[in-house]
């Protein structure tokens, strides 16, 4: 019996090396790291932060935004698929356009407010 349950835990592993290795995540643990030069962290620093500010977030990351903090996660789902994918994005919008959103209504408008969100006027 002893020996079952090893060969078990042994297949068990090797399933889950496979599966990794299919998604592409076992590989990537191996792939070494190219060095990177001091100087051009130093340089290239200032752009990444701009480019985080300007990059549209995922699903995840919006949904943990406190702008929409307190919203049902339909509700965000739904602006993140209309093109809402960061704080920055609301100024692009007016409240009327907001609204015309399914499932979106004025208590929806007004927690954004609440939460610190400005739309465009």
């Amino acid at each position: 019996m002893g020996e079952k349950t090893h060969g078990k835990s042994k297949n068990k592993k090797k399933a889950f090396k496979h599966r990794l290795k299919k998604q592409g995540l076992f590989n990537n643990l191996k792939a070494p790291v190219p060095p990177v030069a001091p100087q051009a962290v130093a340089e290239t620093q200032p752009v990444a932060k701009e480019e985080v500010v300007a990059k549209d977030l995922s699903l995840e990351a919006f949904s943990e935004l406190p702008e929409v903090e307190g919203l049902r996660s339909n509700l965000v789902e739904t602006l993140y698929n209309e093109g809402l994918t960061s704080a920055a994005a609301f100024a692009g919008v007016t409240e009327e356009e907001v609204l015309a959103l399914k499932g979106v209504g004025p208590a929806t408008v007004k927690k954004l407010k609440e939460n610190g969100v400005s739309f465009k006027a």
